[in-house]
Formats: structure tokens, sequence, C-alpha cells
């Protein structure tokens, strides 16, 4: 988007941005004593209550209305959800879902934030270094034992990075990796119209209406580790169907 923001429009970012260090503050530590006093059994209640105002709470201060289509049914079970990646909006998209057990795959460097980092520690999100591919692969595997132990879902982005153009990017194969090694089914999410409003890395984010689909869930329990890249690609076909484009 090429216009400059106007006054109005900073300011709302600027008051989007105490509301969430307010959130994420009280949200801590209603986890933490949470955590404490049900030693553990309402962390993901808590976590979700957090999430919901963080994600929701951001999308209304910038006149942001979020519509959730759903063109299947759910698993009843915990899946992998994916998720189309091209604007800072869908950190709070995927937040304000609020999905139950769910826990994201995220990148390190948001650990840098401290809020970011404690809300982590005390819900059980996974942080991975990308930047060294070795260690990354032993903290999925770690996250896989322990996803399975616990029964969380995993929500990722897997073109790995955001979009800096709004074009869907090649598609990793970690997520479909984490299906095949956790046995569980895929649900993919496409969010529409994020990019428009808020492209790339901007920080700057213009009201209007973001389309979120749940597709169909996609069985995994025949898959191998030999089909994994094909599987990939197929999905990735499927994304840019959903965006009008051939695959």
């Amino acid at each position: 988007m090429s216009k400059k923001p106007g006054l109005f429009v900073i300011l709302r970012m600027v008051l989007i941005l105490i509301a969430e260090i307010i959130i994420l503050t009280f949200g801590s530590l209603i986890m933490a004593v949470g955590n404490l006093i049900s030693l553990g059994r309402w962390q993901d209640h808590t976590f979700r209550i957090t999430s919901f105002l963080f994600g929701r709470t951001a999308l209304l201060l910038a006149g942001i209305r979020m519509k959730v289509h759903y063109h299947g049914d759910l698993p009843q079970q915990p899946a992998i959800y994916l998720f189309n990646h091209s604007s800072t909006l869908d950190l709070f998209v995927g937040t304000a879902l609020a999905l139950p057990g769910v826990r994201y795959i995220a990148k390190r460097e948001l650990g840098y934030n401290p809020l970011f980092w404690v809300v982590a520690k005390l819900s059980g999100q996974i942080m991975i270094d990308r930047k060294d591919p070795r260690e990354a692969i032993k903290q999925m595997n770690r996250a896989y034992k322990l996803f399975r132990k616990k029964g969380y879902s995993m929500m990722l982005a897997p073109e790995g990075t955001r979009s800096r153009t709004g074009e869907l990017l090649p598609f990793k194969t970690g997520a479909f990796h984490a299906a095949v090694e956790m046995g569980y089914p895929i649900v993919p999410i496409y969010i529409e119209g994020a990019y428009e409003l808020c492209p790339g890395s901007s920080l700057i984010a213009y009201p209007g209406t973001i389309n979120v689909h749940f597709h169909k869930t996609v069985d995994t329990s025949g898959w191998d580790r030999k089909s994994i890249r094909k599987h990939a690609e197929e999905m990735r076909g499927h994304y840019l169907k959903w965006r009008g484009e051939a695959s």
C-alpha cells in the first residue's frame, strides 16, 4: 500500500501497542497464577483468554472485521493447522481464533520481546532457531513428543516465513513431517485480505475485512516420509487455487 499513513492511523497504531502491552502484562500474570493454583490444568484456558483478547483487541482498534468461514468440520482431535503468511496481521488473526489446545511454532526472535517470551514460557509455545537447521530439527523433535503427550494441536505457516510481496512462497516440509511423525490430520486455513490491509512486515494497518477460511481436514494416516514433498506441493496447489491462481 503506497499511501502514507495519516496522523489518525499512526495514533491508532500507538493505541493498539499500548493496549497489547497491557493485555500481555495482565495475561501473563493471570496465566502464572492460574498455572500455580491449578498445577497447570488451567494453562490452555488462561492462554486462550489472553490469546483471544490480544488478537481481537488489535483487530477491533485497527477497524478490521474478521469473518470466519467453515468449509468442513473441524477435527475432534489434535491437528496441524496451517495458514498462509503475508502480513503482520496474521499474528492477530491466529490468536483471535483462540482454537482449543493450539500451540504455535514461531521464530526464536519473537522471544526477544520480554512479554512474548514470558507468555510463550507460561503457555508452552515453541520457539525455533531457524538460523541453525540442526538445532531446529532437535527442537521440533522435542516439540513432537511434548505435543503428543499433552494432546496439543500445532499451528504454523508452511511457507516458513512471511511473504513480503503477498505472493504464496514455496512450502517447506516441516509441517508435513510433523503430521507424519505425530499422526495428526492437517487443517488448512486460508487468510484472505490481510496483505491488502497491512502488507508484509508493515506495522501500519488500515480498516477493512479479513476472511478466514477453514478448509476440509486432510487425513494424513496413509502418508509416509517418502511422500512428504509430494503432499506439500499438493497442499500449496490448493492454496494457489484459493487465491485464484493456477497451481
